[in-house]
Parts: structure tokens; C-alpha cells; sequence
């Protein structure tokens, strides 16, 4: 995966107290590292876009899709730590369904993914995302409140 271009697609708040070279690496041991890997499984995404709304000199578009990934571990898991993962991953407020595949050691999750495509004068009016749900940062460090609350969310 190129994730240099996908941090390029990043919103710039989160840039703020780090920089793209550390977003690459986070991106890089979220997605490969020694204990699990995760692999996208391609199914036909349906995307569906909110009207495009003019807030504050900015255009704002709220994007909501279903996804599809597997966590792939690299070694066999007792079946009392498979429970206690499970148990974990459905807290996950955006995961809607979560498997363990144990002829593949894997997890197989199905998300409702929410991102927020930006562009404004911070932006350079590039268009920029922000994921609902970052691993990285929280939507209030990355979205003013009063404008989620303005986009419905």
C-alpha cells in the first residue's frame, strides 16, 4: 500500500504534533507488523455522498460506505484470547460484524465507515479527509464541534 499518498489525502489537523513521516509509519505497523496484518477485502463499495454544504467559506461532504477487512495473525490464538478479542472488537462502535476465521486465523470485520471530505482555505480548497473514527485522532482534534454538529454528526 502507498501509504505516503493516502496521508497525503489526510486532512491537515492531523498533522498537527506530528508529521507525514510518522502518520506513514503508524499506517505501516497498523497495517503489517509481527503479531497481525490487515488486508481489505474488495467487495463493491457503495458509496453514499450528503450533499455538499458551503459552512463557514469551507464545502463540506459527508461520505458513509461499508467496508470489509481481516486481520490476519501471525500465530494461533487460544480460544479463551479469540473470545476476549471478539468481545473487544464489538465494542467498536462502527464494527457491525465480527468473525473469527479460525482455517485462516483470522478476523474478518465488517465497519460502517463515516469520512468527511474538506476543502477550505486550510486545505489549499484541496479536497482533504477526516475519518469519523480515526486510529489516529479523535473527531473533536480533527472537526470544530459546532461544525459536526452542522453536518449531522
Amino acid at each position: 500500500m502507498d501509504f505516503e499518498k493516502i496521508v497525503d489525502s489526510y486532512h491537515p489537523n492531523y498533522l498537527i504534533n506530528s508529521n507525514k513521516e510518522q502518520l506513514v509509519e503508524k499506517l505501516d505497523e497498523h497495517f503489517q507488523n509481527d503479531v497481525d496484518g490487515i488486508r481489505f477485502v474488495f467487495p463493491t463499495m457503495a458509496f453514499n455522498y450528503a450533499p455538499i454544504r458551503e459552512i463557514n467559506s469551507g464545502k463540506y461532504c459527508v461520505i458513509t460506505f461499508k467496508n470489509s477487512f481481516r486481520i490476519i495473525l501471525s500465530n494461533t490464538q487460544a480460544e479463551s484470547q479469540v473470545q476476549k478479542d471478539l468481545a473487544s472488537y464489538l465494542k467498536i462502535k462502527n464494527y457491525k460484524s465480527v468473525k473469527f476465521e479460525s482455517k485462516r486465523n483470522s478476523y474478518f470485520i465488517e465497519e460502517n465507515v463515516t469520512w468527511i471530505a474538506v476543502s477550505s482555505a486550510q486545505t489549499n480548497w484541496k479536497w482533504t479527509f477526516i475519518e469519523m473514527n480515526s486510529t489516529f485522532k479523535s473527531l473533536d482534534e480533527l472537526l470544530d464541534t459546532s461544525l459536526q454538529k452542522e453536518l449531522g454528526l
